[in-house]
């Protein structure tokens, strides 16, 4: 009955949150923003939304912040395996190749700030004691800080490429309308799943950071893959891409908002599969930001770049399942 019940949540958090991703594609056009800024704005929110909702749930009512967290780190790992399906679907060459220097410099700023999280997590674990600022992670801070700033580095330099993937006709004010009543929709829906997420834990004793972050956080990636394939189609690779990265550095954005609804640091709270689970995806951002600049190219649908970021993605969910 439980699976039947995460079938439907999942069904209906992954419509609803296409949704959103598609008004908020539509009102960046109408605000004028590049597309690159796409990625980073509001179709990183639209995609990220779920994880916002799902994992402050978990954390902040269910008491499980190995769900929380692990929707988080299972959505950034998921989102990376996703582009091997991406290097398929779009031809002979690598995907990776033909982005533009502003999602480069995402996919570096995506791997700062999640190695900032990991070896946070780790000094932590060692009992180092590092200052905290009202409750929160003196590095929960840092990292705010640092999005920020990844932010305006982006706008400086914004690429002024576009591509038409969604039109419409509708006023502005209705598109609005759609956007915020889409959000208060999958926020439910992202409450609903969380709490379906404990009652796998209850049914099958799997650990909490395996539920989290492989079906929480396959769940919550389904509307980037939508999405990212949307843009492909309609012959934006980098926006296919980007929205990958820049889902990617949202979810990291999304630690310290979990650190917030914590009795005390939550990167002070991981368990060793937590940690783990940050490794691989720091591992793969990673590999991720090394193929991004290799200039080296191939006539292969798929390549050893997004093949490699699969397999060890489909690695560190097996080891995730025997750690308990």
């Amino acid at each position: 009955m439980v699976w039947l019940e995460f079938i439907a949540c999942s069904s209906l958090m992954i419509f609803f949150a296409y949704q959103l991703c598609k008004e908020g594609v539509i009102l960046s056009r109408r605000t004028h923003l590049e597309e690159g800024l796409i990625g980073m704005f509001f179709l990183a929110l639209g995609t990220s939304f779920p994880e916002i909702a799902t994992g402050s749930t978990a954390v902040f009512f269910l008491d499980r912040i190995g769900l929380g967290y692990g929707d988080i780190v299972g959505s950034i790992i998921v989102n990376l395996m996703i582009l091997v399906w991406l290097d398929y679907y779009e031809g002979k060459g690598r995907i990776l190749l033909k982005v533009s220097r502003i999602n480069r410099l995402t996919g570096v700023f995506a791997l700062v700030l999640l190695f900032v999280v990991l070896a946070s997590a780790v000094l932590r674990s060692a009992g180092l004691s590092i200052p905290l600022f009202k409750g929160m992670g003196v590095e929960s801070i840092l990292i705010a800080c640092m999005y920020i700033g990844c932010l305006e580095v982006v706008r400086r330099i914004n690429t002024r490429e576009r591509a038409e993937i969604y039109r419409t006709e509708e006023s502005f004010l209705k598109i609005w309308s759609k956007f915020i009543f889409l959000l208060l929709i999958v926020m439910l829906l992202g409450m609903w799943l969380a709490r379906v997420g404990g009652k796998i834990v209850e049914a099958t004793h799997m650990s909490q950071t395996f539920v989290g972050t492989l079906f929480l956080g396959l769940s919550t990636s389904f509307p980037e893959m939508i999405v990212s394939f949307a843009a492909l189609r309609a012959g934006s690779i980098d926006m296919a891409v980007g929205n990958i990265l820049g889902s990617n550095l949202f979810d990291v954005f999304i630690v310290p908002l979990l650190d917030g609804l914590c009795e005390g640091p939550i990167l002070g709270m991981l368990t060793p599969g937590q940690i783990i689970a940050t490794a691989v995806a720091v591992l793969l951002c990673a590999f991720t930001v090394l193929a991004l600049f290799f200039k080296r190219d191939t006539t292969r649908r798929i390549n050893w770049d997004t093949g490699l970021i699969f397999a060890v993605g489909f690695a560190g969910f097996v080891l995730l399942y025997y750690v308990r």
